[in-house]
């Protein structure tokens, strides 16, 4: 455990709250079925998975692209280090927030097209 600015943070409970917040937001949007989060409390990612309409891909990149745009820069991996304050998770929750109700409506809507400005990402490695 590390002091900063007067607080007492670990790499554990810092990465407990991302994962609470998280999987607050995927209940809170109705993402259950798309999205999901794994790994460790100080290592977690988020999973994505298929709709009848879109690729995890095409729903990664539209994540990415979106939390890119509000100052949040990650792969959808949340690795943590002593320098990750409250205030740190709780502007990647907001971004989240806003992203999470974005891919819903997108999927209910069906309307990719109006949001995604890029081509989507493909597996790098496919399964023969």
């Amino acid at each position: 455990m590390m002091s900063l600015l007067g607080h007492h943070f670990s790499f554990w409970e810092q990465g407990r709250k991302i994962k609470k917040g998280v999987n607050t937001l995927i209940k809170k949007h109705d993402l259950g079925n798309v999205l999901s989060i794994n790994g460790k409390d100080c290592w977690s990612f988020l999973i994505f998975e298929d709709t009848d309409i879109y690729s995890q891909w095409e729903l990664k990149t539209l994540f990415l692209q979106e939390v890119f745009a509000r100052g949040v820069l990650t792969l959808g991996t949340h690795n943590i280090s002593y320098a990750h304050s409250d205030e740190d998770i709780t502007r990647l929750l907001n971004a989240y927030n806003e992203v999470f109700m974005l891919l819903k409506e997108t999927i209910e809507k069906n309307v990719m097209d109006k949001w995604l400005k890029t081509e989507p990402l493909v597996p790098l490695f496919k399964i023969r």
